[in-house]
């Protein structure tokens, strides 16, 4: 049995790689990356809280600084409070 192919068309949504280029025109400094984050939190189905911790800790020298490390803290936090509620640890 052969395995089903997945959709040739470039314009499916699906086969692309997110592009701040192509949706704005334009790379933000804070997104000049050889994987952009979208593509790395997508690929590696990571939730909410995770892919926000990548976001800001792959843009926090070209964006908002220390701010953005305060933030992804705050999202690490979150993480192993859950986490601790989960497993009875807290």
């Amino acid at each position: 049995m052969t395995q089903p192919q997945a959709n040739q068309d470039p314009n499916n949504r699906a086969n692309k790689k997110y592009s701040f280029i192509e949706s704005y025109n334009r790379k933000p400094i804070h997104y000049d990356f050889t994987i952009e984050p979208f593509d790395y939190i997508h690929d590696n189905d990571m939730g909410f809280a995770e892919g926000n911790v990548v976001k800001y800790i792959t843009r926090w020298k070209y964006k908002d600084g220390l701010q953005d490390l305060y933030k992804a803290k705050r999202y690490i936090e979150m993480l192993i409070e859950k986490e601790e509620e989960e497993n009875g640890t807290s």
